[in-house]
């Protein structure tokens, strides 16, 4: 568990008792009715979009955590939601934009800290195409955007580490030409 969580979490969600004390890695426990209080991944997506003259599109983010530090779009899947599903809802919320089709790329294990709480985070990236660009605009927690080529892409820009993971892994696959990712 991380050390700053065990600062945070003291009562037992059962008991109201402030005795959690750390079991594992992702666990507390409490010592007076044995409960055990898991802090597991949440579930991410990220989406690579890239428009016609092969630049991949990326975001400013509009609130913290990073505040104004580059982000690929993409967010928290909800409960009930299927990954592919939380990312077409995701890139609608914040871009207006409607993807047509998405192919899995791959994962990159992310810390995400808000108000005090460091979140595990899982993010499932996938390259996508959308319907139109006509449409785009910066809404929900996305302060701009922008298109940017490839090799000009500066990745000490993200704030999030997981970006910066993935667009490296793409730049590896678009490299080696491996199917199945598609420009």
């Amino acid at each position: 568990m991380n050390t700053s969580n065990q600062k945070i979490f003291i009562h037992c969600p059962r008991c109201g008792e402030a005795t959690l004390e750390p079991a594992t890695k992702k666990s507390l426990t409490c010592t007076a009715c044995q409960f055990v209080f898991y802090l597991n991944c949440a579930a991410a997506t990220v989406a690579l979009i890239l428009n016609e003259k092969n630049q991949l599109l990326v975001t400013r983010r509009r609130k913290d955590p990073f505040k104004g530090t580059l982000d690929l779009p993409g967010g928290f899947a909800e409960p009930g939601e299927t990954i592919e599903q939380s990312l077409i809802r995701e890139i609608k919320e914040e871009l207006d934009l409607e993807i047509t089709h998405l192919e899995y790329l791959c994962s990159a294990p992310n810390t995400y800290p808000y108000k005090s709480v460091v979140y595990p985070v899982t993010d499932m990236a996938f390259v996508c195409k959308v319907k139109t660009f006509a449409t785009i605009k910066a809404r929900d927690d996305i302060d701009d955007f922008y298109f940017v080529d490839l090799a000009e892409l500066d990745t000490q820009l993200f704030g999030l580490s997981s970006p910066k993971k993935i667009i490296q892994h793409y730049l590896k696959v678009l490299s080696q030409n491996q199917p199945p990712v598609f420009p």
